[in-house]
C-alpha cells in the first residue's frame, strides 16, 4: 500500500503532466492561428498598392485580356476559366461521387467497404502532378480527336482532371455523414411499408442532405484552388473564352500564379496583380471553408436528434 505521501506525490506530478500537456497543445493551436493570420496580413499587405494604384486598378479590373508581357493584366478571363473549369468538374464529380457514396454506405458489404475506403485513400494521396502528366498524355489526344479539335488542352480537359481528383473529397465525406444517420431512420422507415430505396430517397438523403452539402463545398474549394494538374491540360490562354466555353483554352487564377509569380519583378504591376489574385483565392477559400462548417454542424445537430412520427 502507498502511503498518502506517495499518493499526493503522484498526484501532483499528474497534475504537473496534465499542464504540460494542455500548455504544449495551447502552443500547437496558437502558432496555427499565428500562421494563419501571418499569410492573411502579408497578402493584404502586398495587394494594398493595387487598390492604391488606378492605373494598375484599370488594368486589372476593365481589361478583358491576361497578356503580362504586353502590360496587359485583366483578371477577368482567369475568374471566368476558373469558373468553367470548376463548374464542369462538379457537373462530373457530384453524380458519380454520390452515387458510389450511397452504394458504399448503403449497399456494400464491409469486407467490399474497406475495399473501396483503400482505393479513396489511394486516388487521394496520389500527387497532383501525376494527374496533370496523366491528362496531358492520355486525355488531351482522346479529347482533340473525339471533338475534331486542333488540341486537347481546354477546359473540358482540365474539368476531367479536376473531377477525377475531387471525387475522394466528395465519396468520402458523403459517405460518412450518410452512414452517420440514425438506424432508427431506417428501420421506422421499413416498418411503414417503404422498399430500401424510398428509404434512400425520402428518408436518408434529406437528412444527410447538408452534410453532402458541405462535402460539396469542400470539393469546390479543392477544385478552385488546384495549380499544376489545370495548369497542364488547360491550354493558358487568356483572352475570354467563347462558345462552346469547355472546348476552348483557359487560364484558371491558380494557373496564372503558377506560371508567372517566378518571373514577376519584385514590387511590380505583375507582381502586384498576382498577389491581388491570390487574395480573390483566399477569401473564396476562406467563405467555402466556413460555409461547409456551418452547414457540417448543422448536419451533425439534424442526424442525432430523434424521429418525429
Amino acid at each position: 500500500m502507498k502511503t498518502k505521501k506517495e499518493l499526493k506525490l503522484n498526484h501532483r506530478k499528474m497534475v504537473k503532466a496534465e499542464r504540460n500537456v494542455k500548455i504544449l497543445l495551447f502552443t500547437a493551436a496558437s502558432t496555427t492561428i499565428v500562421f494563419i493570420t501571418l499569410i492573411t496580413l502579408f497578402i493584404f499587405m502586398e495587394t494594398i498598392p493595387v487598390f492604391l494604384n488606378e492605373n494598375l486598378r484599370i488594368k486589372i479590373l476593365f481589361s478583358q485580356v491576361w497578356a503580362p508581357a504586353y502590360e496587359k493584366y485583366g483578371i477577368l478571363p482567369l475568374i471566368v476559366g476558373s469558373i468553367i473549369v470548376v463548374t464542369g468538374a462538379l457537373v462530373i464529380s457530384v453524380p458519380v461521387g454520390l452515387c458510389t457514396a450511397i452504394y458504399i454506405a448503403e449497399e456494400a458489404s464491409e469486407s467490399l467497404k474497406d475495399v473501396f475506403k483503400s482505393a479513396i485513400e489511394m486516388f487521394a494521396a496520389i500527387p497532383s502532378v501525376i494527374y496533370g502528366f496523366i491528362g496531358l498524355v492520355t486525355l488531351t489526344p482522346i479529347v482533340a480527336k473525339i471533338f475534331g479539335l486542333s488540341s486537347g488542352k481546354n477546359a473540358f480537359s482540365a474539368s476531367i482532371i479536376l473531377a477525377i481528383m475531387v471525387l475522394p473529397t466528395i465519396m468520402s465525406l458523403s459517405s460518412e455523414i450518410i452512414s452517420s444517420v440514425p438506424k432508427e431512420y431506417r428501420e421506422v422507415s421499413f416498418a411503414l411499408g417503404a422498399s430500401k430505396w424510398q428509404t434512400i430517397k425520402n428518408v436518408i438523403l434529406p437528412t444527410a442532405k447538408p452534410g453532402i452539402l458541405a462535402a460539396i463545398i469542400l470539393a469546390f474549394g479543392r477544385a478552385i484552388g488546384e495549380t499544376v494538374a489545370v495548369l497542364m491540360v488547360c491550354g493558358a490562354a487568356g483572352s475570354m473564352p467563347e462558345f462552346p466555353f469547355f472546348f476552348d483554352a483557359v487560364f484558371p487564377m491558380t494557373a496564372a500564379i503558377a506560371m508567372y509569380m517566378g518571373e514577376a519583378p519584385m514590387s511590380g504591376e505583375l507582381y502586384r496583380t498576382l498577389f491581388f489574385l491570390g487574395l480573390i483565392l483566399f477569401i473564396i477559400t476562406f467563405i467555402v471553408n466556413t460555409v461547409a462548417d456551418a452547414i457540417l454542424k448543422k448536419s451533425k445537430s439534424a442526424t442525432s436528434g430523434g424521429i418525429e412520427i
